[in-house]
């Protein structure tokens, strides 16, 4: 599994893409500017330098990365039809246990097809982000060309974070709410040093052939469908909290991964809180008493909510609704395992993310009224559990309500 670019290559890319959209601007226009020159916003093509080499050149996948990370990130495949429906299939177990030689032959002619069991998965979704420039507030007071383009690349990294934290959070909460829900495998304990034990041992499990750790059933529709697989070790995965994760790393189980040439940190994917995603439980309608919400909607992002639209039933939204939308709160929930006790160990290929990020910023808009650029940036994503590879659920005793 390649490892994603650390800041450090991330940073040297970036001033390197810099360096090279100033001096392809400057060859197309016969100039000569340089970081270090003095800035002045009067009677230069900043403007155009921004928007028609600047930006172009930084338009690529690999800017994911850059600002804030997406720890899922590294699960990436870069697909170009995202908008397909996506689709998986396995063929059933045919074990024998018994066959009797002494039946008539004929019935050893009969057809026997083999039993297909499929997983038709949605299309991608498209996701927009806006932000706006002003050509004449924001850059008076830059004193260098340097300073000019380190706020407009600003503006666009902090959109770049911006998704990727969304879409950590999104991924986040799709395993948590599988794991409560749909996997077929879940373990009770009571303590955290059984929660280890467990863990432990459940990985073991795991790399042998088990049929009960899968979904197979389900994904046929609730048939027969059984379906055996195995999980080599470099192939686990650990969805857990921080505090957990740290516990973890101090155990025999590190040595293990580490034994086996495999880097234990990089198997576990911690959060200091697997909640803080919420779910709307029925539609809501944004009306004139919800003039908050309308506000924090805004202010987050979705810049064309306005007095009068719904928010579907199962949409999600990860931003916590007690605090920024109060009126609302009750009306939606929390997407959260019942107890602080609760790791996930999953195969790595049971978590599908597919995206298409290439060309994602989009031909700016100039609006000569307020003399500013708009610019959008549009990601596509689709993300995915698939039934047929073995996970584990372990978790605390939920605590019943008083009374």
């Amino acid at each position: 599994m390649a490892r994603p670019k650390t800041v450090e290559q991330d940073a040297a890319q970036l001033a390197q893409d810099i360096s090279k959209s100033l001096k392809a601007y400057n060859k197309a226009y016969g100039t000569a500017w340089d970081l270090g020159d003095n800035y002045s916003n009067v009677g230069t093509e900043f403007e155009t330098y921004v928007n028609n080499f600047l930006f172009p050149k930084l338009n690529e996948t690999r800017l994911i990365n850059v600002a804030l990370g997406n720890a899922f990130n590294r699960f990436a495949r870069e697909v170009d039809f995202i908008g397909q429906l996506s689709e998986e299939y396995v063929i059933k177990d045919v074990i024998p246990t018994n066959m009797n030689l002494s039946e008539d032959d004929t019935l050893f002619l009969k057809r026997v097809f083999p039993d297909m069991i499929t997983k038709l998965y949605g299309a991608g979704r498209v996701r927009k982000v806006k932000f706006t420039l002003n050509n004449n507030d924001s850059r008076q007071n830059f004193s260098t060309l340097n300073d000019a383009v380190k706020y407009a690349i600003a503006v666009y990294k902090k959109k770049i974070s911006d998704i990727n934290v969304d879409e950590e959070r999104q991924i986040k909460a799709m395993l948590v709410d599988y794991g409560m829900k749909t996997a077929n495998k879940k373990i009770e304990v009571e303590t955290q040093d059984e929660l280890f034990e467990q863990i432990a041992e459940q990985i073991m499990v795991m790399q042998t052939n088990v049929d009960d750790y899968n979904e197979a059933d389900k994904a046929s529709n609730g048939g027969n469908g059984r379906y055996t697989t195995t999980t080599l070790m470099s192939k686990m995965m650990i969805l857990t909290t921080t505090k957990i994760k740290a516990r973890l790393l101090d155990s025999k189980l590190a040595n293990t991964f580490n034994t086996a040439g495999i880097d234990f940190s990089d198997r576990i994917i911690a959060f200091p809180d697997l909640g803080g995603v919420w779910r709307a439980k029925a539609d809501i309608t944004l009306d004139s008493s919800k003039a908050e919400v309308i506000t924090a909607l805004q202010s987050l992002g979705d810049y064309q909510t306005k007095e009068g639209s719904i928010i579907p039933k199962g949409s999600v939204v990860t931003f916590d609704v007690k605090k920024y939308a109060p009126s609302i709160a009750g009306q939606f929930e929390e997407i959260k395992p019942e107890s602080d006790l609760w790791a996930m160990v999953f195969d790595v290929d049971s978590l599908i993310y597919n995206r298409y990020t290439k060309g994602m910023l989009k031909e700016p808009f100039y609006n000569p009224e307020f003399d500013e650029v708009h610019y959008w940036i549009h990601y596509y994503s689709g993300k995915y559990v698939s039934p047929f590879y073995n996970k584990v659920v372990i978790q605390g005793t939920p605590v019943l309500p008083a009374g």
